[in-house]
């Protein structure tokens, strides 16, 4: 990620770095008298030649640094070249560390970045456990913020006219000197100025024409372009100095049904809405890997419930869990229609829908291997058209707060569509470090996950998920060699063999894992068996998981493998 002080201009950034050569010069004649004064002292064993005391000459500091420029500015022409109007520099050779943060956020328009009640807001972020703040650089209606240097940008002039935010660069640095974390908001794929501007770029209607949506038109996530133009405003952005890009509408539209009855995506060639969001991620960490900027989407709270692309929108939780860096959830209670997670109105029961929405999420990452983060999206307005809405201030946004941090997620970004957040809502930035760091330390003496559970637990929760076929229970607490959830589920529903009674008879501790000791019954048709068995419990992203064994699984299996695993042993 670059600083904010450093311009997009390539010639400017290589005339900055050759300032550099002075500082180098002193460094080598450093390094020389370094190596002088101890070479009475040290010895140097080459590989290769073990007892010789011999002493490599230093790597030459000024040599490296010409190296480095020389890559750096052959592959700023390979990518001027390869991508043409949506060309964005490289950062600098000398781009400061970017150390991961507890983010605890609030989100804010460019409009009220660049009005003065901005100067309000940055008041009451002082001494509150707030850190961060979402920026709009490129929003719902696919105008910049403030005044882009990306060739394509300029040619069709996406930009507010005026730009809300005037200097950019100057706003990031007085964020960044008053401690707080930045990340810009890019929202993707609903861009109706870029789909006039480049109606070809669009999603078109079947009988001719653009497809909108409420008179609102959507880009194509299909077309290529489309992908380089955002993640060209992202790169800019970690130029600028934001620390992290947050990618929003990273989906195709709603109500899938109807719309596919309307539009087609050229391009599409039977690749799948959410293999092709899948790819456009893919594309984007490779191209934003060396600018040293974390990278978040936001995702309907929805899909960390339901299974697969359940909306046929492109979003499947894995999918961006497997690729980014930081899964953004929108878990507002008032976006789960009635009866979901057991209430007549979630938006009515903040803390009880934040708690039941993040179990399913947390679930959803147990089985990952290097799962993104979760931070969810948390509600700070009120739902006025919702029958049976509460009105939403402190007591209501910090209910949610603690219902994430009871379940030992710690990060939060708050979304007012008005920018207003209830002050009192906050705690001090001490008092809400001391708080989270007490929780933790329960949860640890007491030997619970982030499911509140213990090892012992967990594994009487996966049996009696096995004893229903409750798959997507025993997927997310069963340590297991099936790829994916599909193929669980498939092979937990065509078991024949039944566990008909378990008995947990003792619990030790084994390292930072558990051993349990257990008897079971199990059937398999008319036959009944009494297993001794021992199994292991480890935490595995913050989930206390089961490791049965293999004789337990054959015999779920059915009868002939049970047996002829026996034979075997």
């Amino acid at each position: 990620m670059s600083s904010s002080k450093h311009s997009l201009d390539p010639p400017k950034e290589v005339a900055a770095l050759k300032k550099h050569r002075f500082f180098l010069a002193a460094l080598l004649i450093f390094l020389i008298f370094a190596v002088f004064s101890t070479a009475g002292c040290m010895r140097v064993n080459p590989v290769g030649s073990p007892g010789e005391d011999e002493e490599e000459d230093p790597a030459d500091p000024e040599e490296e640094y010409q190296r480095r420029l020389e890559e750096w500015e052959r592959r700023n022409e390979e990518l001027r070249e390869q991508l043409g109007p949506f060309y964005v520099p490289l950062p600098p050779l000398d781009q400061p560390e970017n150390p991961p943060a507890k983010i605890r956020g609030i989100y804010l328009t460019g409009h009220t970045v660049g009005h003065s009640r901005y100067q309000e807001i940055l008041k009451m972020i002082e001494g509150t456990e707030i850190n961060a703040v979402v920026i709009d650089i490129k929003d719902d209606h696919g105008l910049m913020s403030y005044q882009s240097n990306i060739e394509i940008i300029k040619e069709i002039d996406a930009h507010y006219q005026p730009v809300p935010i005037t200097d950019i660069k100057a706003t990031l640095e007085d964020l960044h000197k008053r401690g707080i974390y930045t990340i810009a908001r890019i929202v993707v794929f609903k861009d109706p100025y870029l789909a006039r501007a480049k109606p070809e770029w669009a999603i078109q209607k079947k009988g001719g024409g653009l497809w909108t949506e409420k008179g609102v038109a959507w880009i194509n996530p299909y077309q290529k372009e489309v992908w380089d133009y955002n993640i060209a405003i992202a790169k800019e952005a970690a130029l600028m100095g934001f620390r992290e890009v947050q990618f929003d509408y990273i989906r195709f539209p709603e109500n899938a049904a109807k719309v596919d009855r309307e539009a087609y995506y050229p391009g599409s060639n039977g690749v799948s809405k959410a293999e092709n969001i899948a790819a456009f991620l893919d594309y984007a960490m490779e191209q934003l890997k060396d600018y040293n900027v974390y990278v978040a989407c936001d995702v309907f709270g929805v899909i960390a419930t339901t299974w697969g692309d359940s909306d046929n929108i492109g979003q499947i939780w894995e999918d961006f869990a497997t690729r980014v860096d930081y899964q953004k959830p929108m878990i507002y209670p008032s976006h789960y229609g009635r009866g979901y997670f057991g209430y007549e109105v979630p938006d009515a029961h903040p803390a009880g829908t934040v708690t039941r929405a993040l179990t399913d999420a947390i679930k959803r990452n147990a089985p990952i291997k290097d799962p993104a983060i979760i931070r969810p999206w948390l509600q700070s307005f009120t739902a006025t058209w919702i029958l049976g809405h509460i009105p939403y201030g402190a007591k209501e946004v910090r209910q949610q707060i603690d219902a994430a941090l009871a379940l030992g997620i710690e990060e939060y970004i708050l979304w007012s569509p008005v920018n207003k957040y209830p002050a009192g809502a906050f705690l001090s930035a001490e008092e809400a470090d001391r708080r989270a760091a007490q929780m933790r330390q329960e949860r640890e003496q007491k030997g619970l996950d982030w499911l509140n559970r213990t090892g012992r637990q967990a594994a009487e929760s996966y049996l009696e998920a096995v004893q229903k076929k409750d798959w997507r229970e025993a997927y997310a607490l069963e340590i297991q060699r099936r790829r994916d959830g599909n193929q669980y589920r498939d092979w937990l529903n065509a078991t024949r063999g039944k566990v008909k009674e378990y008995t947990i008879t003792a619990v030790e501790k084994e390292g930072s894992a558990l051993r349990l000791s257990l008897k079971l019954v199990m059937t398999s048709g008319e036959e009944e068996r009494i297993l001794e068995e021992q199994w292991t419990v480890s935490m595995e992203n913050h989930v206390w998981r089961v490791k049965p064994s293999s004789r337990f699984l054959e015999l779920l299996e059915g009868k002939a493998k049970a047996e002829e695993t026996e034979q075997q042993d």
